[in-house]
């Protein structure tokens, strides 16, 4: 008699254990679940995020080449009135060499930089110059440069408003998981300061 009691504590006890852990087995299955699906809905956030990055920096390379096909008709011009001062118009030749060949993002966004604080040099007064003020060519040309340098400035602030949008993704829990699983690094901001920008005088241009 005891050892059918015993026997059927144990059958007891045994299928009591089994619901047991068929919910924990749920539980784990359901919080698998939940991180996959977790893991899924944030990667696809970066790369939404990377992917905006990608679509307001084609925009400004996009007004960069509208640049490019300018510059050179621009230093043709400046060299037929200030031809004894070639100095400022090769810097501006070499950058633009260098933006065209650069292949990383980075490396063209510096030469970038460089070649638009030259630019702002070229915003020049040409009240000493009236040859070249009255020149309709310059005129229009310094128009359209102007127009470009606006639409320039405008997908700038784009694309650091999608960097920093991408950027705060990467770093914040639980994306900055996932980014590290993808190794997705933080991208620079295109940051040029405010006295780099400025407007100088041509005689300061030329004659430093």
């Amino acid at each position: 008699m005891k050892h059918f009691n015993l026997s059927h504590s144990k059958k007891q006890h045994q299928n009591t254990i089994k619901p047991i852990d068929m919910i924990v087995e749920i539980i784990l299955l359901a919080l698998a679940l939940a991180v996959i699906i977790c893991s899924v809905v944030v990667n696809n956030q970066i790369v939404a995020r990377k992917n905006q990055v990608t679509q307001a920096f084609g925009s400004i390379q996009i007004y960069l080449k509208q640049r490019f096909d300018l510059i050179p008709n621009l230093v043709t011009l400046l060299k037929q009135y200030l031809a004894h001062e070639k100095e400022i118009l090769l810097q501006v030749t070499a950058l633009r060499s260098q933006v065209k060949e650069a292949n990383e993002a980075e490396e063209k966004i510096e030469a970038s930089n460089e070649l638009t604080k030259l630019m702002g040099y070229l915003r020049l007064n040409v009240e000493q110059y009236p040859n070249l003020k009255a020149d309709k060519q310059f005129s229009d040309i310094q128009y359209e440069l102007s127009n470009i340098e606006e639409q320039i400035s405008a997908a700038r602030r784009a694309y650091n408003a999608a960097v920093t949008a991408y950027n705060n993704t990467i770093e914040m829990f639980p994306a900055n998981i996932v980014a590290g699983i993808r190794k997705d690094q933080a991208k620079p901001l295109l940051d040029i300061p405010e006295a780099e920008q400025k407007e100088v005088n041509i005689n300061q241009l030329f004659n430093s």
